[in-house]
């Protein structure tokens, strides 16, 4: 039977409110029927899922999502994940 190995854990410190994880990256992709334009969170990270958000209509990603994403209880999570959000056309 393998020995339990001790491993050291260290807590980030939440983020304040209103402060950014990190820069957004703004990307544009055209399309046959129009530009998408999308901003990435964070950096990719191999064999982990990503947070994929689409707004409702008449929202870009900022009305619909920042106040989700600025909850203290989603600072761990946001951490740990990328984010990556589609605007609809027109509606950036």
């Amino acid at each position: 039977m393998a020995e339990l190995q001790e491993v050291q854990i260290t807590e980030e410190k939440p983020l304040l409110p209103g402060q950014t994880p990190e820069a957004a990256k703004t990307h544009s992709v055209e399309t046959p029927y129009g530009s998408v334009t999308f901003t990435v969170y964070g950096t990719p990270k191999p064999k982990r899922p990503a947070i994929l958000t689409y707004h409702d209509v008449g929202l870009n990603y900022k009305s619909c999502f920042q106040p989700l994403f600025q909850f203290e209880d989603m600072q761990e999570i946001i951490q740990n994940f990328v984010r990556v959000h589609v605007d609809a056309p027109g509606m950036e």
